[in-house]
C-alpha cells in the first residue's frame, strides 16, 4: 500500500512540475509544432521518471544490500539517458520541433528528478 501511494505522490509532483515547467518553456518556444513536440516530451519524460522512480524505490521483503540503492539509481539515470539519446533520431525522423523536444525533455527529467529524494523516505 505505501508503495503505491509513494508512487501515486510522485506521479502528481511530476504531473505538476511537468505543467508548470510547460507554461515557462511556451514562453521561449511559440509555434504550434513546438508546443505539439513538447506534449509528447511530457508524456515520455512522465512515464520515464514514474518507471525509474519505482525502480528506486526499496524492497520491502528484503534487506538491502550496502550500494543497492547507488545501483538502482545508475540504472535510472542510465534508463534517461538511452531514452533521450533515442529520442533525437526518433523526434528527427517524424518531424518534430527537436529543440523543443530535447530542451522540454531534458527540463522535465531534471526537475521531476529533483523531486525523487523528497518522496524516496517518506513514508519511513
Amino acid at each position: 500500500m505505501r508503495q503505491k501511494r509513494a508512487i501515486a505522490y510522485f506521479a502528481g509532483i511530476s504531473a505538476t512540475l511537468i505543467v508548470v515547467a510547460t507554461i515557462i518553456l511556451r514562453v521561449y518556444f511559440r509555434t504550434v509544432e513546438e508546443h505539439e513536440a513538447m506534449l509528447v516530451s511530457a508524456g515520455l519524460a512522465f512515464a520515464v521518471q514514474l518507471g525509474a522512480f519505482a525502480l528506486l524505490r526499496p524492497s520491502r521483503t528484503t534487506g538491502e544490500a550496502t550500494g543497492e540503492l547507488f545501483i538502482r539509481w545508475g540504472l535510472g539515470a542510465g534508463l534517461r539517458l538511452v531514452v533521450l539519446v533515442l529520442y533525437a533520431p526518433v523526434a528527427r525522423i517524424f518531424n518534430v520541433s527537436l529543440e523543443a523536444a530535447l530542451v522540454s525533455l531534458v527540463t522535465f527529467f531534471f526537475l521531476t528528478m529533483m523531486a525523487e529524494p523528497l518522496l524516496l523516505e517518506y513514508d519511513r
